[in-house]
């Protein structure tokens, strides 16, 4: 029975590793912004900047999606300066007038800083556990008290 119980404890230990802990405090601590902004290219310009109006989630650029009504534009992401929010994009058509939308990932934890301190450590204490429960397991089978 005891090599049983250190196998369950095992098991879990594996289950609860394949949980996609990560990601679910990524998705919790943000949330998607859309941002709209008229625009328009000169005749020879095909770059066009704006300014996000919050700032992105951990100046992950990754998480920048850009559309534009214009057809004949395809807008693909340049460079995003972190102090002033300014977001290049070029793609843009010669002389055109389009709306521009912009989409990001923005803190959603803004006025909690505790829960935000905790989510910080939260993926750390879970490997811990994790790496815990094995140990755990393997000593139940070999110290007999499973």
């Amino acid at each position: 029975m005891r090599i049983f119980h250190g196998f369950l404890i095992i098991l879990t230990a594996v289950i609860l590793f394949m949980l996609p802990i990560t990601s679910s405090i990524y998705d919790y601590r943000t949330d998607l912004r859309e941002d709209e902004f008229s625009y328009e290219t000169g005749g020879a310009e095909t770059t066009a900047n704006v300014t996000l109006l919050r700032p992105i989630y951990d100046n992950d650029t990754g998480t920048i999606d850009i559309l534009s009504d214009l057809g004949t534009d395809i807008p693909v992401f340049a460079s995003y300066n972190t102090t002033t929010r300014i977001l290049d994009m070029t793609g843009m058509t010669l002389a055109s007038n389009r709306t521009l939308t912009v989409f990001y990932d923005i803190n959603a934890l803004v006025a909690n800083l505790a829960l935000s301190s905790f989510l910080d450590w939260l993926p750390y204490i879970w490997i811990i556990l994790i790496g815990i429960m094995p140990l755990a397991g393997i000593y139940a089978i070999i110290r007999r008290r499973a």
